[in-house]
């Protein structure tokens, strides 16, 4: 397991080395980490973990092991044999120096707990072979340790995987946002109780969080603009504060919250609008002492209006902020605004691939650590890269960011209940 002594000495030992500037040296809950750190959701193709039960070595995870030391992952991804394959590569690696996340909450296929809820729109009462989500206790609890053991170490940090799903099915059913949000907290409360027990009984050994698109994020889950499928961070921690006290603990260990961040998707360093939440979730969770975990650096969900395959709206899903030739239009755009917004650090244009411009405004100094999947070589090279050098100060982020919302406006982004 992680400790805090572990930690120390991985990140005293890259900074020494070179290859992390002290300024990306963070703090996730009490551990020293890198603020970068290994995405696994694509680490295994999910046709090639399909009926595998052995796991191979990753040699991307191996070669990044020398420069980040969080990893996250999930039961849900490749149908758990990312987590096996983490566990292969982690063997023999100092334990005590690395910080291993996992994710709870997708149903695996065939199975429909009780309680479940669906992902997406189903016929009649669904069925197995549809898509279902779950925080009941006892899921929970099951997934939990079955997580553990497909990763043969005990995981540090164990995340509700996107619990909101509970809130996009009251929505579909019309149920009024006051009720169904009143239904989310108290089932958020009674899967707190279970992660509590389950960092009492040492099989998550440090502490537990979620994995979510909160208030300040301006999608929904589902892709809409965010606000009845959202989850309120200060709600949140007042659930898990409520489970701790009625498990006889003083202290809560609700202690991170996962939500996306990156240059279009900005709302958690910016804020929304007085209609949602000003205030970004980052600053939120300072004052609350919680840290974050940031994913989708790169992989940002298109501005409606502004480039094409909106979000369930058919073509691509994503809008990559990655160099490529020819560049796409919206990132040629996107790459000189920032790096305008950003003259005054000296960054010269046709030195910085638009994917490590992307990761440092992501690796913004509010958040613990940003999470790349980094499932190729070239990924892990643009982590290595981005770590050697000074992060962007706040200022810079904020401006930077501040920015390309103008220019979204600008494009005629409709910006209706994003910000």
């Amino acid at each position: 397991m992680a400790t805090v002594e572990g930690t120390a000495r991985f990140v005293e030992r890259v900074v020494s080395s070179g290859r992390l500037h002290p300024s990306n040296a963070r703090r996730l809950g009490p551990f020293a980490c890198t603020a970068l750190g290994f995405g696994a959701y694509r680490l295994v193709p999910e046709a090639a973990a399909s009926g595998s039960s052995g796991a191979t070595v990753s040699d991307p995870l191996r070669r990044a092991l020398d420069s980040v030391n969080v990893i996250d992952t999930s039961s849900h991804y490749a149908l758990g044999h990312s987590e096996r394959v983490i566990g292969a590569t982690l063997h023999g690696q100092p334990r005590d120096e690395l910080i291993v996340c996992t994710k709870v909450g997708h149903v695996p296929r065939g199975e429909m707990p009780k309680g479940a809820v669906p992902i997406g729109a189903h016929r009649g009462a669904g069925t197995t072979s549809d898509d279902w989500h779950c925080i009941s206790p006892s899921f929970v609890d099951s997934e939990v340790k079955a997580s553990a053991e497909r990763l043969g170490t005990k995981p540090d940090f164990v995340f509700l995987h996107n619990p909101e799903y509970l809130l996009s099915a009251r929505m579909q059913e019309k149920v009024p946002i006051a009720d169904a949000w009143d239904e989310m907290y108290q089932s958020l409360f009674e899967a707190f109780k279970i992660l509590e027990r389950l960092c009492n009984d040492g099989v998550i050994t440090s502490g537990y969080g979620v994995s979510s698109n909160l208030l300040s994020c301006m999608f929904s889950v589902t892709g809409l603009p965010n606000l009845y499928e959202s989850l309120v961070l200060d709600r949140v921690v007042d659930a898990a504060a409520s489970a701790a006290r009625a498990e006889g603990l003083q202290q809560h260990r609700f202690q991170v919250a996962q939500l996306p961040l990156n240059a279009f998707e900005n709302g958690a360093l910016l804020g929304r609008t007085p209609g949602t939440q000003t205030e970004g979730d980052c600053s939120m969770a300072q004052r609350l002492g919680v840290s974050i975990l940031t994913n989708r650096p790169i992989n940002a969900l298109p501005m409606p209006g502004v480039s094409t395959g909106d979000w369930g709206r058919g073509g691509n899903s994503y809008l990559q902020l990655r160099e490529a030739k020819p560049m796409g239009a919206t990132q040629s755009l996107l790459k000189r605004v920032v790096l305008d917004a950003l003259a005054d650090t000296n960054l010269a244009a046709a030195e910085v691939p638009l994917q490590q411009l992307a990761l440092r405004l992501a690796a913004s100094s509010h958040v613990s650590c940003t999470l790349n999947g980094a499932h190729q070589m070239k990924y892990v090279e643009d982590l290595e890269d981005v770590l050697k050098v000074a992060s962007f100060s706040e200022s810079h982020v904020q401006r930077a960011m501040q920015s390309v919302r103008s220019m979204a406006t600008e494009l005629g982004c409709q910006t209706k209940g994003l910000w």
